[in-house]
């Protein structure tokens, strides 16, 4: 039996403009997790969260192992890209690439099937509905999930991986409702709590199928990492809309030698040795125009630094430059440096 949980204090600097964020410091994720693993392989969590003053379910599953297979059933992430199946602990960002952040789904209850082996991964999920609770004014939706990976280079201290996915979902739509919504909405390239820079409701939605590719490569001191994302979403009364976004990340382990890999999830993970000290860049593109849909287009760039102090504390740097078009609101860059206290145990 293991209790755990994590804690990010995080603090920005908005530049003056249009976009009406101010300097702020918040807890931006705090949770509590407890983690049973059992004979025969047998293993259960439970992750709460309570930033901002609310409860919420963040993962409770129960799965098991054997071999090279692994069956997981309940409240759980269906793995679909890099971006949108790591760990919160894990990213190098003080946010994941906007592109997937636009397009996450989120936690759904259903079950899910992974084999994996150092060559290959693959991950099938099916699930129900767009959350956790519902009551009889909901019609839940369904969902299903399909990942693999090639790695063709998978040995101590290299790592090529090679993977495409997928994303098919039927929304919920509330009994009031003729028709059934989808919405894609993003804060930009912070978790505080500022105005969406990206926020479209699209309406009269059958179903949405999202595709995705991605590469990872980790050396013992370098990686770079990298997503294609395009979303479709088939209408009842309209032509589909097809928004799509991309972005590219890399970094540098200025004091360390090793980054860490989770082959089970095929995920990167923290540097391994305690005291690391990490500089990294991302360029991302966001862009939810196709045709008469005028969703806005967003670009940004990111530089972060991070130290690695132990298995426990991690502090992070980034300073990020944004620019948006197609926007009725936010119509100019602006910049944010923020800063966060990651705590995990």
């Amino acid at each position: 039996v293991k209790l755990g949980g994590r804690l990010f204090i995080d603090g920005g600097l908005f530049t003056k403009n249009s976009y009406s964020a101010h300097a702020k410091a918040e807890i931006t994720d705090v949770r509590l997790t407890g983690k049973i693993t059992l004979p025969d392989e047998w293993y259960t969590k439970i992750d709460v969260g309570f930033a901002g003053n609310k409860v919420s379910l963040k993962d409770a599953f129960v799965q098991k192992k054997w071999g090279n297979n692994n069956f997981r059933i309940g409240y759980m992430l269906g793995m679909c890209c890099i971006e949108q199946s790591a760990s919160t602990n894990d990213y190098v960002f003080m946010t994941g690439a906007n592109a997937a952040e636009t397009f996450y789904l989120g936690r759904r209850v259903g079950v899910s099937y992974t084999f994996s082996q150092n060559k290959y991964y693959c991950s099938a999920g099916l699930f129900c509905g767009d959350g956790a609770e519902y009551d009889d004014k909901v019609l839940p939706g369904y969902n299903a999930t399909l990942r693999g990976v090639f790695r063709p280079l998978n040995e101590a201290g290299k790592l090529l991986h090679l993977g495409v996915g997928g994303l098919f979902r039927r929304p919920d739509r509330e009994k009031e409702q003729k028709d059934r919504l989808v919405t894609f909405s993003s804060n930009g390239v912070t978790g505080l709590s500022v105005p969406s820079v990206l926020d479209i409701e699209i309406n009269n939605v059958k179903h949405t199928f999202q595709w995705n590719l991605e590469a990872l490569y980790l050396s013992r001191r370098f990686f770079l990492q990298g997503e294609y994302l395009n979303m479709n979403v088939q209408r009842t009364q309209a032509a589909c809309y097809r928004p799509w976004g991309a972005y590219i990340q890399g970094g540098f382990l200025i004091k360390g030698n090793f980054f860490n890999y989770d082959e089970w999830d095929a995920l990167p993970l923290t540097p391994k040795e305690s005291k690391s000290l990490l500089l990294s860049g991302r360029i991302n593109v966001t862009n939810l125009n196709d045709g008469p849909v005028k969703g806005g287009m967003q670009q940004d760039i990111t530089v972060g630094l991070n130290y690695y102090m132990n298995k426990f504390l991690i502090l992070k740097l980034n300073g990020s430059v944004v620019w948006t078009k197609d926007m009725e609101e936010v119509k100019r860059s602006f910049g944010v440096l923020q800063a966060r206290l990651q705590v995990r145990f």
